[in-house]
């Protein structure tokens, strides 16, 4: 017999849970409006006017301002950002994927000790290298160049084992068998069949 008390217990723990998602929702969403309603303002504005919302909208003033701030600097700043991230994440993707692919599909001596050796890569804290990475820059004058942030980050040891896991479970032995039956190399058939197979992860 169901008591009276488990639907008004459902209500209010969903309620509450609502209420919780509500004001966590409202945490995230106000910095943003927040960014939105500022980018309008001029610099006096900012902290003379409401913080929520608009005044006077000066919004492709500021944009101006932003592109014309030290000969465009900022331009400049885009661009990198687009390059190391961009640039640099397909990069780190396909020498993980191709990294990952050769432990999950090939049989070689050492291969497990090199998998240990990414796992370890996995453990270290990037804080940890930066040091290290810094004397090694500065000894082959690499320092203040774009490939001491590109070389870095296009090694991705996270990536190598995700892709390995990946490679076991989503490309069939059987297939790979059958691609080199019709005569395509080992390459050909990583970027043509294996990588269309691993293309989610």
């Amino acid at each position: 017999m169901r008591t009276s008390s488990g639907p008004r217990e459902s209500i209010l723990s969903r309620t509450t849970a609502m209420v919780v998602m509500g004001i966590f929702t409202l945490y995230f969403l106000i910095p943003l409006w927040w960014l939105v309603v500022a980018s309008t303002k001029d610099r006096g504005q900012l902290f003379s006017t409401n913080a929520l919302w608009f005044a006077d909208f000066r919004f492709f003033d500021n944009v101006g301002q932003l592109f014309a701030y030290r000969d465009g600097v900022y331009l400049k700043w885009l661009g990198n950002s687009v390059l190391y991230a961009g640039v640099g994440g397909v990069i780190a993707t396909v020498i993980a994927a191709m990294c990952g692919y050769a432990l999950a599909k090939y049989r070689f001596p050492g291969r497990e000790a090199i998998f240990n050796t990414v796992l370890g890569g996995v453990l270290v804290p990037a804080t940890a290298l930066a040091l290290p990475l810094f004397l090694l820059f500065s000894q082959v004058q690499l320092t203040d160049t774009y490939w001491a942030v590109l070389l870095p980050s296009i090694v991705s040891p996270f990536g190598v084992y995700l892709t390995r896991v990946f490679a076991e479970a989503s490309v069939p032995d059987e297939l790979l068998e059958a691609s080199r039956l019709d005569g395509a190399g080992e390459v050909r058939t990583f970027f043509t069949v294996s990588i269309r197979l691993m293309f989610p992860a």
